[in-house]
């Protein structure tokens, strides 16, 4: 922007400079005509003759300086001068020669400032719009990529959402049918950890698309109950893994917060916690209000741990290329947490495995 700005503001500087010496300029050449055209009328008789105008002031002083006619009314800062330009007249000094006698004219014309003015009119008129213009056109044409990109992968995701949903609907009818006659089959609890955790990225991706779309009422949802019933759902996943969860969970933890982005905000840490916890670690959740009255959120893992704590909340960030997924689950949990007022600490040591913990206002009846 300053660049642009730049580039026709030091143009216009000089076409407005441009136009004030071809102003004096003009002025000058009307003076001398009018001085050529009148210099022996003056000093034709023994008394000086001033012809009249309109147009022209003029002061006649001797060799002493001395003032013999004056019409000009603005007092001279110099004497001088062959030129001299002084806000809103120009002035000409001539010396005159009259036998022995020496003379001095001066003559004033006031300087034509309808065309200056016209300019800085259209000047201050015409840049402004075309630094818009230019600087709209450069910021279009530096995101058109970015925006075609996000455009495919907005149309990438909403297609894949309206393909997986059917499929997935259908899937977890049938496997609940085929459970219900081979009960504790260690094939059929395979496939529902692995439903669930392909339920879960779904539910990611439609969030992703739909919260900044849909408008997500708050409500007073019961913490302590809601989070016991997220934990039997990864129940199947934490036993085809041979993990064990461990839980502290305080009864009657109230908050206000939209159902969906509470559900998001858990599932997304103990499914985390599952996904990088060594095979048969444990994963310890807890549910409990600090010594200043707030609520405390905890998810641990025993698991190598992250190497930078810093940009995990990014969006498509994955540390660990060899888990799949988008990288957009703890992005997701970031915009919630930063939405509702929910403070994150998150803690990693390498091969002990890693603490998230949100700490948030407790709702009061």
């Amino acid at each position: 922007m300053i660049a642009i700005a730049a580039m026709f503001c030091i143009p216009s500087y000089f076409a407005l400079s441009s136009t004030v010496f071809e102003e004096k300029t003009k002025s000058v050449n009307e003076i001398l005509q009018w001085v050529d055209a009148n210099e022996k009328e003056i000093f034709k008789q023994e008394g000086l003759y001033i012809p009249r105008s309109v147009r022209f002031k003029i002061n006649i002083y001797n060799e002493e300086r001395e003032l013999l006619f004056g019409d000009i009314k603005n007092p001279l800062d110099l004497t001088d001068f062959k030129i001299y330009l002084k806000y809103p007249n120009v002035y000409y000094q001539k010396e005159v020669k009259r036998g022995k006698n020496l003379f001095y004219i001066i003559i004033e014309r006031e300087l034509n400032y309808n065309k200056i003015a016209f300019m800085v009119a259209m000047l201050f008129l015409v840049i402004p719009f075309i630094i818009f213009f230019m600087s709209d056109l450069f910021i279009k044409v530096g995101v058109y990529h970015y925006q075609k990109t996000q455009k495919y992968m907005d149309d990438f995701f909403n297609d894949t959402m309206h393909e997986l949903k059917t499929p997935l609907g259908v899937i977890k009818i049938n496997l609940e049918m085929m459970d219900e006659g081979s009960r504790n089959s260690k094939y059929v609890q395979r496939i529902k950890s692995a439903l669930k955790q392909t339920q879960m990225t779904y539910e990611d991706i439609e969030y992703y698309i739909k919260h900044k779309k849909v408008l997500c009422e708050k409500e007073i949802i019961d913490f302590s109950e809601f989070l016991n019933l997220r934990m039997a759902f990864f129940e199947d996943i934490a036993i085809s893994k041979s993990i064990y969860i461990k839980s502290d969970i305080k009864p009657k933890i109230l908050i206000y917060i939209n159902k969906t982005e509470l559900q998001r905000l858990i599932d997304n840490n103990i499914s985390n916690a599952l996904k990088y916890s060594y095979f048969q670690g444990n994963v310890k959740v807890v549910l409990h209000k600090n010594e200043n009255g707030q609520g405390v959120f905890l998810v641990q893992d025993e698991g190598e741990g992250i190497k930078n704590t810093k940009n995990i909340f990014e969006r498509f960030r994955r540390e660990n290329t060899i888990e799949k997924g988008f990288g957009l689950g703890l992005n997701i949990v970031w915009n919630i947490c930063k939405e509702n007022g929910i403070r994150i600490d998150v803690k990693s040591a390498k091969n002990k495995g890693s603490i998230f913990t949100y700490t948030f206002n407790i709702y009061q009846k």
